[in-house]
């Protein structure tokens, strides 16, 4: 550990989404990929790594709001009934709300987890792991 480069047993090329992926395609890759991390992607940087554990837990509360805000949804689409074919659009604006909450995107439940460990290839496996432990995390990035 001390002396092994970082480069040598990270993944090279690693598979990564974009940050406004859906929740759920991120999780369909991870599983698909057998792998329990995935670097989310912004403007060509990293700007989290999920871990499939800890993406699922997170992925339950914006579920739970959803099915709370379901009800509102449900009240929309009453008010939307006495509208009657007068008002265009209404049917792109009930699906767009309704996809917005039943399907969250990663920009969503990352927004509160920006920790990411990036790490020089050159760093040794040892100097990764303190790093790591340090920032309370479970995995790194290197560029």
């Amino acid at each position: 550990m001390e002396e092994t480069p970082v480069s040598k047993v990270m993944t090279k090329n690693p598979v990564f989404v974009l940050s406004d992926t859906l929740a759920v395609e991120a999780l369909q890759k991870m599983v698909q990929g057998k792998f329990r991390h995935l670097p989310v992607v912004q403007n060509g940087d990293v700007i989290a790594l999920l871990d499939i554990a800890k993406c699922l837990y997170d992925a339950i509360a914006p579920m739970e709001r959803a099915a709370e805000k379901g009800k509102a949804i449900a009240a929309v689409e009453g008010v939307e009934k006495n509208w009657g074919t007068s008002f265009s659009g209404q049917n792109t604006f009930i699906e767009t709300l309704r996809e917005q909450m039943l399907r969250p995107s990663l920009s969503i439940i990352i927004a509160d987890n920006l920790k990411i460990v990036i790490v020089s290839p050159d760093d040794t496996v040892l100097t990764t792991t303190k790093k790591i432990q340090e920032c309370r995390i479970n995995s790194a990035v290197f560029r």
